[in-house]
């Protein structure tokens, strides 16, 4: 067991480093709201928004949308037009909210929002054989169906999100890691990983910090 997670926390470590090179987590946040206000404007619809896919609770959190914070929605990947998304690795796309049976009701009743429709398509790793998240475009206006040209667009919205996604979705992991060493037996072996993780943990605190740093000198 010990062995099996030194060794996924050497391989996060290398792709963090790998990932960390091509942007900051800072920037990330504003090119997500850049893309959602764009989007919402271009396609003529009411919302946007990205959500990252958590393959250990088996769901999807939102990470920005418009007029939402960070995490303000969680659904689970079997009851979302979000989930159909990831399982399948292809664009989806519901014109009528109403018939189709998944957990929107739930989001409606604690947000007050109304979903009628919905453009959702993958966000696919760069580095793996794998989805990471979700970029949606939520209500055409005047209840008209997406077209050709928003589903193009939103699909290459999705192509640029990849890098910033897949940075999320490996800290998520490396999160994740940390919880597995504390519910793992007590041994000497685990506190020596939990050390080793907190390092590497440690170590994105500063890029973040860094990124931060830059932007408010800059």
């Amino acid at each position: 067991m010990f062995d099996q997670l030194d060794s996924q926390i050497d391989r996060l470590r290398a792709r963090r480093e790998a990932l960390a090179e091509t942007g900051d987590p800072a920037k990330d946040n504003r090119l997500f709201s850049f893309y959602n206000r764009i989007m919402t404007k271009v396609t003529d619809s009411e919302r946007c928004s990205i959500f990252i896919h958590d393959p250990k609770r088996d769901s999807v959190w939102l990470k920005a949308g418009t007029g939402m914070a960070e995490r303000d929605i969680e659904v689970p990947v079997k009851d979302s037009v979000a989930g159909e998304a990831i399982v399948s690795g292809q664009t989806i796309i519901v014109s009528d909210m109403d018939k189709h049976p998944s957990a929107h009701k739930t989001v409606e009743e604690m947000t007050g929002f109304v979903t009628r429709s919905i453009l959702c398509v993958p966000i696919k790793s760069p580095s793996l054989n794998q989805v990471t998240g979700v970029f949606q475009v939520v209500n055409k206006k005047d209840d008209r169906e997406f077209t050709d040209q928003d589903i193009s667009l939103a699909e290459e919205i999705a192509e640029h999100l990849q890098i910033e996604t897949d940075r999320i979705f490996v800290d998520q992991e490396a999160f994740g890691l940390i919880d597995r060493l504390y519910k793992a037996p007590g041994r000497i072996a685990t506190f020596v990983l939990a050390c080793v993780v907190l390092m590497f943990l440690f170590s994105i605190l500063i890029l973040a910090a860094t990124g931060i740093t830059a932007l408010l000198l800059g």
